[in-house]
């Protein structure tokens, strides 16, 4: 089966990407769907405080309105793609999220209410399906990098320990569905140790940090699924392998970036990936 493997979007859909949807059987999104430059610089710029309280709360609404937005833009784009759609959602997706419901007057539908309404979308949540033969485990939303709960991650000792927790409970959602067999792993971040070392162009706290997530290493390592897709880290497009298991980091829509991923049906044949540039 081939699948178009996309995310990162950022509020962008190169056409030459829309292209590839007449080639493929079916699109999984890793999420990411909106995206704002504006907000991304100032939400490194107060990156251990509170940005909404730093540029004020009117100003804060506009910039997630805007955001919001172009996230909208993008879904009502891929419904009108003729090929059936799997959606997870990424950390700065507007699902279940804090941003969803921070800021007054507000009242923005999760992006899985919006794709519920397209045809040829399907919204995963945290679940396993059979896909045209093949075993997917989808599993999205924001995850917590362990260097958070380190040091050097730059945050005090309090907050440290409730990054702990929360890691803790993520890998407990995480091995809920554990176990072998499982043709494709669809997640948004990268595993740790595995395209997720920060090289940010411009000013970001976390430069020179693996942000993976260590939950995903963990599960591979021990479940060893066919294929592990993400995407997060837009300075990486590549594969690479961990035991068994084909780790594809897709690359940024935004930037014309995704995978074509032909697995078999046949689970002793390996996987073959094409990446767009």
């Amino acid at each position: 089966m081939k699948i178009l493997v996309i995310g990162d979007f950022h509020g962008k859909f190169p056409s030459k990407l829309k292209k590839y949807a007449k080639e493929v059987d079916v699109i999984l999104a890793d999420g990411d769907f909106g995206g704002s430059d504006k907000l991304l610089k100032v939400i490194f710029k107060y990156f251990y405080g509170d940005w909404v309280e730093e540029v004020g709360e009117k100003k804060a609404r506009k910039m997630v309105l805007e955001d919001y937005k172009s996230g909208k833009k993008i879904i009502n784009e891929l419904g009108k793609l003729k090929v059936p759609i799997y959606s997870i959602h990424g950390n700065w997706d507007f699902e279940g999220y804090r941003r969803v419901r921070r800021y007054g007057p507000l009242r923005l539908k999760n992006y899985s209410k919006l794709m519920k309404k397209k045809k040829n979308m399907t919204f995963l949540k945290r679940k396993i399906i059979s896909l045209n033969g093949l075993k997917l485990y989808a599993f999205g939303g924001y995850m917590t990098p362990i260097v958070y709960t380190r040091k050097e991650g730059g945050f005090d000792k309090k907050k440290r320990e409730k990054y702990r927790k929360r890691i803790r409970k993520e890998k407990k959602a995480v091995f809920k569905k554990g176990q072998k067999g499982i043709d494709i792993f669809l997640a948004h971040y990268t595993p740790y140790g595995y395209f997720d070392k920060v090289k940010y162009k411009g000013k970001n706290p976390m430069n020179g940090k693996h942000v993976g997530i260590k939950a995903y290493t963990d599960f591979i390592k021990k479940y060893q699924p066919r294929v592990f897709v993400c995407g997060h880290m837009h300075e990486y497009q590549g594969k690479k392998m961990l035991g068994n298991t084909l780790i594809v980091a897709t690359g940024p829509a935004y930037e014309g970036k995704a995978a074509i991923v032909d697995v078999p049906e046949d689970k002793k044949k390996r996987a073959k990936v094409k990446f767009i540039r």
